[in-house]
């Protein structure tokens, strides 16, 4: 899966980017913070499992669509930079759409392969 770049919502100062992709049943986000365009913190990379998440959606917008990454618990929203009420919103450029939708389809058939092996072995 190609590695889809995004940006958040500025911290202060700061500026937040990266990328995320799906890798090895996990969605993988990859954060760099930086202070007046430099990147003054070393790269952040966080997996995700399936079952963390309780929905990925796309909004699409004129110039940038919004990755939605709505987590089951908290925890998610506190180890992504920003203020983040219930969900995480990927700000990524609208040329990027069909990647992020593959990126979607990708994920969920993940996530549902996870619940079904998950419910025929218990």
């Amino acid at each position: 899966m190609n590695r889809i770049p995004f940006t958040l919502p500025d911290v202060g100062l700061r500026e937040v980017e990266g990328m995320v992709w799906v890798e090895d049943g996990y969605l993988v986000i990859q954060l760099s913070n930086k202070l007046f365009g430099i990147i003054d913190e070393d790269r952040d990379l966080i997996k995700i499992e399936p079952s963390a998440l309780r929905d990925l959606d796309l909004k699409k917008r004129p110039f940038k669509d919004r990755l939605v990454i709505s987590p089951n618990k908290r925890d998610l929203l506190d180890i992504i930079p920003g203020n983040h009420a219930n969900d995480v919103q990927l700000r990524i450029w609208r040329t990027k759409r069909h990647e992020v939708q593959r990126l979607i389809i990708e994920f969920l058939a993940i996530k549902e392969q996870a619940r079904n092996s998950g419910i025929s072995e218990g």
